[in-house]
């Protein structure tokens, strides 16, 4: 299980494009258009008997809309992922502590780590990693989603549980 923000439908679609693109260069494998997502709390396995409290604290989250603007390729060579994130993040830290601290008070324990804002592009790359600049891909996040993993032969697909407007 984690939180996220899902891009609209059209980026995407965008992004799955890049994706291929990224994949082909960086010899990995694309992350499908309806997988993309921009990860803000990784919760890892949940028993579905304890939903409750990741709802709440969803339910819990105060923050307004994000104009978010992906404009630079880069990759995590040891993960082995290809990915595009942003130049400037500030506007993602206060809705991050804002859910870190609704988690905290469900009693979620979430790995003490910096945030590191991106959306995979391709996993398994082994290589030449992309390093540089892109028109960008913008969009105002106006919702935050729980979605759970679920792992198939022909690789992961997200299920959404819950989603929670941003509210201005």
């Amino acid at each position: 299980m984690f939180f996220a923000l899902v891009p609209p439908p059209e980026l995407a679609q965008s992004l799955g494009t890049l994706a291929r693109d990224v994949a082909r260069r960086a010899h990995g494998r694309p992350v499908p258009a309806e997988n993309v997502h921009l990860t803000l709390a990784f919760v890892g396995a949940w028993r579905h008997a304890h939903l409750p409290e990741l709802l709440d604290a969803g339910e819990q989250l105060r923050g307004a809309p994000i104009e978010l603007r992906l404009d630079t390729l880069g990759g995590f060579r040891r993960a082995g992922v290809a990915w595009i994130g942003a130049a400037t993040t500030s506007p993602l830290g206060a809705l991050v502590a804002s859910l870190a601290a609704a988690l905290a008070s469900a009693g979620v324990a979430l790995e003490d780590r910096l945030l590191a804002p991106h959306v995979t592009l391709a996993r398994k790359c082994r290589g030449p990693y992309p390093d540089e600049r892109v028109a960008p891909f913008a969009w105002t996040a106006d919702a935050l989603t729980l979605l759970e993993s679920q792992t198939r032969a022909d690789g992961a697909r997200y299920r959404v549980i819950a989603r929670w407007p941003l509210a201005r």
